[in-house]
């Protein structure tokens, strides 16, 4: 579900900045397209800014993971060593 937040945020910024698009040229509405245009380029950044985020987060933990794995199957190799040598 959180991947589908960045997605949902940049769509949403997309269709917020060219509704101002529109009240600009069709009604030449300045406030309010103002305000939609500022909304939907800070909709849009968020959107792009958190995806980066959880991609970045992601690589992290998948290294951590990795790591974490190498590391017990490392453990689990030298207990088997030693108990292989403490039974001879």
């Amino acid at each position: 579900m959180i991947k589908q937040v960045p997605i949902l945020l940049i769509i949403s910024g997309a269709v917020i900045l060219k509704l101002g698009i529109v009240l600009v040229m069709v009604y030449s509405l300045n406030f309010y397209s103002g305000v939609s245009i500022f909304f939907g380029i800070a909709m849009l950044v968020a959107g792009v800014d958190l995806k980066r985020k959880i991609k970045k987060l992601n690589a992290k933990n998948k290294k951590d993971h990795h790591d974490y794995t190498i590391s017990k199957l490392m453990e689990e190799e030298d207990t088997t060593k030693e108990e292989s040598k403490d039974n001879m």
